[in-house]
């Protein structure tokens, strides 16, 4: 093996190790994510609960195509390295259609959450569930404690901080508007950097696959 396959060899398999971190990464965004928005479904009009279990399953597939990869490099087979090649390919193009997604739905996303905000709040049979989604996200009513004018002699606790006797408007959350749009905007912005960082070394692995495949080959061919 000449230098150049050796080097090849080597950046191949780290740089899919490097993939197996990521994709351990973003399955672990995506159960964090998933566990703090389980107990609000009531209040969405949809099924937030695609968006982490999506990251969760593209994790698990980079998971996967990057061990292909690492056992392709080091016993440097050729069927291995085409497999590997072949996946990254599909993978790179349904990334990049998902990060397209993502950062167009990111212009509209704050509107989104306020109109959940406000439907949800408005829903008296889902008080009880908003209370809960002020304690998870640390913010009160739809705008601040002024939204619960007329509603509630006092300003409920969950629109404070534990530990806090009395809750009074002073001491109370910022709207939950503002702090639920800035939450799923930047989990977006997020997913988005990663699968952007993760296309791009890709494409270099992809690459690096390819030029390891053909040296296999004409290696193999030499021996006979």
């Amino acid at each position: 093996m000449c230098c150049a396959e050796f080097l090849v060899k080597y950046i191949l398999f780290f740089v899919n190790l490097l993939f197996t971190i990521a994709g351990i990464a973003l399955i672990a965004l995506g159960i964090a994510v998933l566990v703090q928005t389980n107990e609000i479904l009531d209040l969405i009009p949809v099924n937030i609960n695609a968006i982490p279990i999506s990251v969760i399953v593209l994790g698990s597939v980079i998971f996967v195509i990057a061990f292909f990869g690492c056992c392709g490099a080091i016993r440097e087979s050729r069927c291995l390295l085409t497999m590997y090649f072949i996946c990254m390919a599909i993978l790179a193009a349904g990334k990049i259609y998902l990060a397209t997604v993502i950062f167009n739905g990111l212009n509209t996303i704050q509107g989104t959450v306020e109109g959940w905000v406000d439907t949800a709040f408005a829903n008296e049979n889902l008080r009880k569930t908003f209370h809960v989604l002020e304690t998870l996200f640390e913010c009160c009513g739809t705008t601040g404690a002024d939204s619960y004018v007329g509603i509630y002699p006092i300003t409920p606790p969950s629109c404070c901080a534990s530990g806090v006797e009395v809750c009074n408007d002073e001491l109370a959350f910022g709207g939950c508007r503002i702090r639920l749009g800035s939450y799923f905007e930047r989990f977006g912005e997020i997913i988005g950097g990663v699968l952007i960082g993760v296309i791009i070394v890709e494409l270099v692995a992809m690459l690096f696959g390819m030029f390891m495949c053909w040296a296999v080959s004409n290696s193999r061919k030499r021996r006979y």
